[in-house]
């Protein structure tokens, strides 16, 4: 049986998605270097979906040189979700953002943790959703619903989650590129977990460290 392009980026969508539910729920610290063994399978099935179809990083969107034009379509969505956490902290006087250097380590660190998940989203699950789904709306809500499923069981995260994937489907088919939404995805998550309560928050943990709070 001859297969598809778009039986193709099932059975791709359907790998990465096991790949992640799998380590988050099951597997995640059972062995030494499991997280070395779960980022070469996201990267592994990535890449070869990614070679299959001969994209470059330019089409993918990972590129600096339209940063400038990416910010400026990107800055009205992100000031108002960096914004609305802040001051609704403000009110909820819950705002605990910890001294300058460890700040300036947790913004390091969620610039490569979310850039890594904003490509994941896209370049991966976003592309690959648009063929199976051809219609952008059906491709840009199924690719935010499998992106909120694997930050269940937390409600509030999963709601974000929801709505984020939506905007950064939207953001990127307008042509904002990755490392602009990476950005974006750091500063967001800063505000919510430094912004509100974790009893609202949970700490944005997800899985079985969510269950175990």
């Amino acid at each position: 049986m001859r297969w598809t392009r778009r039986d193709t980026a099932l059975a791709e969508l359907s790998a990465m998605t096991a790949l992640i539910l799998t380590y988050i729920w099951i597997w995640r610290d059972a062995f030494p270097g499991d997280v070395l063994a779960v980022v070469a399978g996201y990267f592994g099935i990535a890449l070869s979906s990614h070679w299959r179809r001969g994209e470059t990083a330019s089409g993918l969107g990972l590129r600096w040189d339209d940063w400038k034009s990416g910010t400026r379509g990107a800055s009205p969505v992100v000031a108002c979700a960096v914004s609305a956490p802040l001051v609704a902290g403000a009110l909820l006087d819950s705002l605990h953002f910890p001294a300058t250097l460890h700040l300036l380590a947790s913004l390091a660190w969620l610039l490569v943790w979310g850039t890594l998940q904003q490509y994941g989203l896209l370049c991966f699950f976003y592309r690959r959703m648009n063929e199976v789904l051809p219609d952008p709306r059906a491709a840009t809500a199924g690719t935010a619903v499998l992106f909120a499923t694997f930050h269940l069981p937390n409600p509030f995260l999963t709601a974000v989650t929801t709505a984020a994937g939506v905007l950064s489907c939207t953001l990127y088919r307008r042509g904002v590129n990755v490392f602009v939404l990476g950005a974006a995805h750091a500063a967001i998550s800063m505000a919510l977990y430094y912004g509100l309560p974790e009893s609202l928050t949970h700490g944005l943990r997800v899985g079985p460290a969510y269950l175990a709070r």
